[in-house]
This record gives C-alpha cells, structure tokens and sequence, in this order.
C-alpha cells in the first residue's frame, strides 16, 4: 500500500503530532514542579514522590521516565538520549523558578500580615508570579516542540493514543471513586 501525503492526512498527522507533543508535556513539567501530585503517569499518590511532591529528580530518574513514555513507540536510544537532555535542561531551568514561587509566598505572608494590607506590594507580587507563570509555560512549549522534532510522526500519533486512552482510564478511575 502506497503512502500519499495529501491535505487531509498531513493536517491528521499535524494534529497528532501536536497532541503527541502535549501527551510529552507531563514529561517535562511534572519532575520541574516537584514531581506532580494527585496520581497520573508521574504523580504516585496524593504528593507524587518525596514529601507533599518536593522531589528532585536526578537525569537519571528523568531518563527513566524518558524511557517508560517511550517505551511502547519503539524510539531509538539516540531518540531517548536527545528527549532525556531536553527534559534535563528544561527541568533544570524551571527549579530555579519553583525557588522564587517558594519567596514569593514568603513576602505574600508579609504583604498580608502586617498592621496595614500591602496592596501595592500583592500586586506586584502577583504580576511578578504571572510572569514567572508565563516564563515557565514558553520553556515547556519550547521544550515540547524540540522533543516533537526528534520523534517521528508515527510515534507521535502512538503517544497521542497512549495519552488518549490513559486519560480515559484515569476518568473512570475518578468518576467510579465518586460512586
């Protein structure tokens, strides 16, 4: 069977590949943000690893989550070698984030606790937070279209199954605990 490459598969494929990329998005956020919290593929239990989800990940470890992901797509270990140095800078670059989040809540408690409410100083606090928010979110999205490049588009679209058909478990999980 001949493969053509016409609009309507390309723009299925883009798709796939887009999603792909997000699936990869808890790849590289969960160990930056302590490890994830309240289950899903990083986050183990309520805290996700290490106390209240404050663990640091080693290249190793995201190596090994690198590998569990890509497990089912069959990617090369030069693939696994390029996504894992992704991941790590990306991780890497976003603890120093997480750190100023930490002083943030500090002088937030100041702002709040004094005789008088500090307006001024919340709202730079919070403006200051927005663009760490905004800082971080343009590192992931960078960090996922590197590791998107480096997959092909069938594995992306095997991701995008994965991540599909794990996110539908997990919502049964979740409505069958409500019951």
């Amino acid at each position: 069977m001949a493969f053509t490459m016409n609009r309507r598969r390309w723009i299925g494929l883009s798709l796939a590949g887009i999603a792909g990329a997000g699936a990869l998005g808890a790849l590289v956020a969960a160990p930056a943000l302590g490890g994830g919290g309240g289950g899903g593929w990083f986050g183990h239990g309520h805290g996700g690893w290490g106390r209240h989800g404050h663990h640091r990940f080693s290249e190793e470890q995201i190596r090994d989550h690198v590998e569990w992901m890509l497990r089912d797509v069959d990617a090369s270990d030069e693939q696994v070698d390029r996504i894992t140095a992704i991941a790590t800078g990306t991780v890497t670059e976003l603890r120093g984030l997480h750190e100023a989040h930490r002083g943030a809540r500090e002088q937030i408690t100041a702002a709040l606790g004094g005789a008088t409410v500090d307006r001024a100083a919340l709202e730079t606090l919070r403006a200051e937070h927005i663009a760490a928010a905004d800082d971080a979110s343009r590192k992931i999205t960078d960090a996922l279209a590197q590791i998107a490049e480096v997959l092909t588009p069938e594995q992306r679209a095997e991701l995008v199954a994965q991540h599909a058909k794990h996110h539908a478990l997990r919502e049964a999980e979740v409505e069958s605990q409500r019951e």
